[in-house]
């Protein structure tokens, strides 16, 4: 990342190694074969029932609730920078100072999750012998590593009675996603969105739609990733299919879209980690980007343009859930619902500036980018009028979810994807 002039740099997770993305971490582990037989969290060497249907849902969440009491503490796991700072002191969270005093619950808060491979495989152990990990609360992607989660059992079902201010202020395109129907067992942390971002200086005109990445003026000058899940659910929606309904059949028209792109000519490099820099210097006229990325550049000079295709983008998201195992489970319950205050949301915006998934906090930090002066004055403005931060009804009508996949079928996806940006 470059350097940012604003005087409250954002606070970004720690980057993914280019030849391991997030998700790229996600294949690797779950391509071995030793990794196959994965052992469940509460039953060691077969996955759990998961509840479906209202009764069984309500009835694991009786089970799991009755009878427990806050304690007073809370252990909290999160990716690194990625939570409010005080500008003046970077190494404290108001928010969580906050909390504590409101609530008299200590926080321990620790930044130690580089990515979802490395944090299953230190956690995942713990859960199968039945031992507390240590955490009441962590943050994990939406992608299949949360799906392995649910499905051996290792999070507890949320009591939703508990979480007032989510149903109150959680934003309409943040529920009931699609791995995790009715936010059984996670609610949002932050969010994001990809679609192409281009420099109008270098294109010369607006772009609309995916298919001007295979515009011939363009040509050797297209920035796309090498990452499989990303690379696919967007190809999925260039050739007009929704990536969660999704067929075989679709996958592979998907990635004969790619090839026909990559056999053009048009892409300059396939990386997750180079292109943004490589937009801002010029190298590339336009990418596939995440949305902050975007928003963060023009923070520090640049002039780009981001846009969710006609045909539609990704909304990924960054979720809250509690290990099955946790100790202080309602302590962290009660968190959960404390940051879907617009106040407190808000706060965390201001300093991670990734999608916030509660839409009142744009209100907030319009109210604090009156009440600021100078620099911050401009970027808390800036922040509150991005529809980057806080996407338009419009914009959300645009996004997709991510194509949730299952083992069997991660094994067809990467085999149709991963040959193209690896040949």
């Amino acid at each position: 990342m470059p350097e940012h002039s604003i005087p409250f740099p954002p606070r970004r997770r720690r980057p993914i190694p280019p030849s391991l993305s997030r998700r790229g971490l996600l294949r690797a582990a779950f391509g071995a074969a030793a990794l196959a037989p994965l052992a469940a969290c509460s039953v060691p060497g077969a996955r759990v029932h998961v509840p479906t249907g209202k009764a069984e849902i309500a009835a694991a969440v009786s089970d799991f609730w009755t009878g427990r009491d806050r304690s007073g503490k809370l252990d909290f796991a999160n990716y690194t920078q990625y939570i409010d700072v005080d500008p003046a002191d970077q190494g404290k969270h108001p928010t969580l100072d906050a909390f504590t005093r409101e609530n008299g619950i200590e926080v321990s808060y620790n930044e130690l999750i580089d990515d979802s491979a490395s944090w299953f495989g230190k956690i995942q152990p713990e859960f199968a012998s039945g031992q507390g990990i240590g955490y009441d609360l962590m943050v994990v992607g939406g992608d299949s590593y949360l799906t392995k989660y649910i499905q051996l059992g290792c999070l507890a079902p949320l009591d939703h009675s508990r979480l007032p201010h989510f149903a109150q202020h959680g934003g309409a395109a943040f529920k009931n996603s699609s791995f995790d129907p009715g936010n059984v067992y996670t609610i949002p942390w932050q969010s994001g969105m990809t679609g192409i971002g281009y420099d109008p200086a270098q294109v010369g005109r607006k772009i609309t739609s995916w298919q001007d990445l295979l515009d011939p003026k363009l040509k050797g000058r297209v920035g796309m990733w090498n990452d499989a899940v990303q690379m696919g659910n967007v190809a999925l929606l260039a050739i007009g299919v929704d990536p969660e309904t999704s067929t075989v059949a679709d996958w592979r028209k998907a990635a004969a879209w790619l090839r026909k792109q990559r056999d053009a000519g048009m892409v300059r490099s396939y990386s997750t980690a180079t292109y943004q820099s490589s937009l801002q210097r010029g190298d590339l006229a336009a990418s596939l980007v995440y949305s902050g990325d975007v928003f963060q550049a023009n923070q520090s000079g640049s002039a780009l343009e981001f846009v969710i295709p006609e045909e539609g983008g990704l909304l990924w998201t960054d979720n809250l859930c509690i290990p099955s195992t946790a100790a202080h489970p309602v302590d962290a319950l009660t968190y959960m619902d404390y940051v879907y205050r617009p106040e407190v949301a808000a706060k965390i915006s201001e300093t991670v500036q990734f999608v916030c998934p509660v839409p009142a906090a744009q209100q907030v930090v319009a109210r604090d980018a009156a009440a600021a002066t100078g620099k911050r004055r401009t970027v808390l403005n800036a922040l509150s009028t991005s529809p980057l931060v806080f996407p338009t009804e419009a914009d959300e009508a645009r996004l997709r979810h991510l194509r949730v996949l299952d083992q069997e079928e991660e094994k067809q996806w990467n085999a149709l994807f991963e040959p193209i940006y690896q040949a």
